[in-house]
């Protein structure tokens, strides 16, 4: 497939058409061609007066979501509300469609891939995650091309997207802080579990888990804190794996205190 330049800023209907938000907010669809030819689709979402120089949080949904997860304002992770709560701080949201996910979806779906890496078959659903991670390697370089100017890339990710932005945060130098939520232990497949990738880790850390969730233990949960090489934060809610919609504070409060 041939690639595709394309500038964020471009006003091209075919790359970047505005979608409606909310009256002080702007939406623009964003398509790019990865590094094996695959499409790459998502937003770009921010406020009306978004600074240049605006910090950059990268939102990346769990399994069976999709890029539409950051702007749904309800349960079961009020992704919305935390993109609302960010464009609020200042910040611009970019979010993508996850390999296999979203208008991505291809042959075998999220959950065959699950279930034959749990039957010790892990290629599709290692394949599912590290393209992925590359697709944001791709998306890092655009928005740094097209924002020089950012004060930082912050990786934000919930469940699957938790596990992901964990090894973008250890593989990409340009992630300067990064926010997890309930990221899922993945021991089948140890190439691309967090707690594998954990130590290369060294950007300040928000680390939020459930006491109660079936994907990862309290134990498992203290280990991958643990491993951690640069400042963590780790906060614990007595939940499974859907998070009580009082953890959106808890992210305010920590990017309140980066912004200070």
């Amino acid at each position: 497939m041939k690639q595709i330049t394309i500038s964020l800023c471009l006003t091209l209907a075919f790359l970047f058409a505005p979608v409606s938000a909310n009256a002080d907010t702007q939406m623009q669809t964003l398509v790019l061609d990865a590094h094996d030819g695959e499409r790459i689709s998502g937003f770009l979402y921010q406020g009306e007066k978004t600074a240049k120089d605006a910090p950059i949080a990268l939102l990346m949904h769990g399994l069976t979501g999709s890029n539409l997860h950051w702007i749904a304002d309800g349960f079961p992770s009020y992704g919305g509300k935390l993109s609302a709560m960010l464009i609020d701080k200042g910040y611009r949201v970019v979010a993508i469609d996850a390999r296999a996910h979203g208008v991505r979806k291809n042959d075998i779906s999220p959950i065959e891939r699950v279930m034959a890496a749990r039957s010790g078959k892990p290629t599709a659903y290692r394949a599912m995650i590290e393209n992925t991670i590359r697709d944001y390697d791709v998306l890092i370089k655009k928005l740094q091309r097209n924002f020089p100017d950012a004060k930082r890339i912050v990786a934000v990710g919930y469940s699957m997207g938790a596990q992901m932005a964990i090894l973008l945060a250890a593989e990409n130098d340009a992630v300067t802080q990064l926010i997890t939520m309930v990221p899922p232990f993945v021991g089948n497949v140890p190439e691309v579990s967090p707690i594998q990738h954990a130590e290369g880790v060294e950007v300040p850390w928000l680390l939020l888990t459930a006491n109660k969730d079936r994907f990862s233990t309290v134990e498992q949960n203290s280990m991958l804190a643990a491993k951690a090489a640069g400042p963590l934060q780790h906060k614990s809610y007595d939940s499974g794996h859907v998070l009580p919609a009082e953890y959106l504070a808890v992210i305010e409060l920590w990017t309140s205190e980066l912004d200070q």
